[in-house]
């Protein structure tokens, strides 16, 4: 039986093409103070999603990504947000 793995950028297209793009590296900035690495929230709100590893930033982004919403990115938040919002 074979073990296989699936990455993030098959599970979730859509948050990982916003990852590739807009995550970035803070180490030799004056920002490094705050944190290691950051990608702005995708509600366009101007905030920023913190994080000192990858694996946690993304998967903050993806929570922040799906979550419920008219502004979504993705077409799954959304709907959720009309569902709940209708129901």
């Amino acid at each position: 039986m074979e073990n296989k793995t699936i990455s993030n950028s098959e599970i979730y297209p859509e948050a990982w093409a916003f990852f590739t793009e807009h995550a970035r590296n803070l180490e030799g900035t004056e920002f490094e103070t705050i944190s290691k690495y950051r990608i702005p929230k995708p509600d366009l709100s101007g905030d920023f999603i913190y994080a000192n590893c990858t694996s946690i930033l993304f998967v903050r982004l993806t929570s922040e990504f799906y979550k419920p919403s008219l502004n979504s990115h993705s077409v799954y938040g959304q709907i959720q947000y009309i569902v709940r919002t209708f129901k």
